[in-house]
């Protein structure tokens, strides 16, 4: 069996110190209006990052969990995987109001 310091401390690392470098890059994109919430097309791709970053943290916790043998956390994380990809698309290509 594969100890907390081997499964898990590298995860947390990953996504603690990278989502929060992630976070702040989000902050200043969004305070120098290098992304205009307003516009359909930048509230998209705002959409996209935020569910990348969850894509991949998911996609770690996945196999993570597979490695060590708990199945049934492995299938939990990829159903909710699964229904954020079709929220996602579902999202992007539904038209907008008043387009």
């Amino acid at each position: 069996m594969l100890d907390f310091s081997r499964t898990w401390v590298p995860y947390i690392y990953l996504y603690g110190v990278g989502g929060g470098i992630f976070l702040i890059g989000m902050f200043i994109i969004l305070r120098s209006r290098s992304l205009k919430l307003e516009r359909v097309r930048h509230k998209e791709w705002y959409k996209i990052l935020i569910f990348g970053f969850f894509y991949y943290m998911g996609i770690h916790g996945l196999f993570t969990f597979a490695a060590i043998g708990e199945t049934m956390f492995a299938t939990l994380i990829g159903l909710i995987m699964i229904a954020m990809t079709a929220n996602l698309i579902l999202t992007l290509f539904k038209k907008p109001e008043g387009v």
